[in-house]
């Protein structure tokens, strides 16, 4: 099963690099189910190798100027500090057992895993549905700077629960929003989502359990698909790999959502 995980990381990396985003969505059922770690310290193995390889990623979008650093601003420093604030304070915080509707009680990783589920279903809807774009596309329109601090902080906050990135959060909010370029709300999505990672990463409590050797393996396969992943994104259109990618989220998503309502149940 670890061989699998270790091809999977490849994946991961892929998408990152493919489709400025995605492959975090992944990160958490791979290490889970095959390589038996833990819902709640997957997060954290997620969130430090999403975190890297976005950043590495957004090296070439500085150097070819198409990030929007104000946009970035507004919406990254509230995410930032809700994803620190929900990794320091939060997780920890909840309890073993869950209470749920007052009668019935589920383990702290079932829950995990679930919330984890429902976005991941959430992600394969915004993939598989239409593109809508944005009425009007400039650099330098009026936004709502209000309206993205505010989704900036739920998406940190997401972030910070199940250690995905939140691309399908920020690039619709980017685009609709703040009336982003296409591909600058991707190459923006791609800066907040890694200093972000990082920030919640560092704001885990009990590093030193994790496991160096598997979490520096992991990461630096998955740099290892990024880079191909963007030299294939110069020559195919992503768009037309988005439905396909979506349609796996999807079943991925069902299938870690009915096994873990099976466990509940019983």
């Amino acid at each position: 099963m670890e061989i699998i995980g270790y091809l999977s990381a490849i994946g991961i990396g892929l998408l990152i690099g493919l489709l400025g985003g995605g492959g975090s969505i992944l990160t958490v059922p791979v290490l889970v189910y095959l390589f038996a770690v833990s819902p709640i310290m997957a997060t954290t193995y997620s969130l430090f190798i999403v975190g890297v390889t976005s950043t590495i990623a957004t090296v070439p979008n500085i150097l070819n100027k198409t990030i929007a650093f104000k946009k970035a601003l507004y919406f990254g420093v509230p995410s930032l500090i809700a994803v620190y604030a929900t990794r320091a304070f939060i997780v920890p915080a909840i309890p073993n057992e869950i209470s749920v509707f007052g009668f019935l009680s589920m383990s702290k990783n079932s829950f995990f895993m679930l919330f984890f589920a429902l976005l991941m279903l959430a992600s394969a809807y915004n993939m598989l549905r239409k593109k809508q774009v944005a009425e009007e596309e400039c650099y330098n329109c009026p936004f709502s700077i209000l309206v993205m601090m505010i989704v900036g902080t739920t998406e940190g906050f997401i972030t910070g629960l199940v250690g995905a990135g939140g691309g399908f959060i920020i690039i619709p909010a980017l685009v609709l929003i703040a009336k982003t370029p296409m591909k600058q709300a991707i190459s923006t999505s791609l800066l907040i989502i890694g200093i972000k990672s990082i920030i919640g990463f560092v704001g885990t409590p009990n590093l030193h359990e994790l496991d160096l050797t598997l979490l520096l393996t992991l990461t630096a396969i998955a740099l290892v698909g990024m880079y191909f992943g963007i030299k294939i994104n110069k020559k195919i259109d992503p768009n037309k790999l988005k439905p396909i990618f979506g349609g796996f989220v999807l079943i991925m998503g069902f299938f870690i959502l009915i096994k873990e309502l099976i466990t509940f149940f019983n």
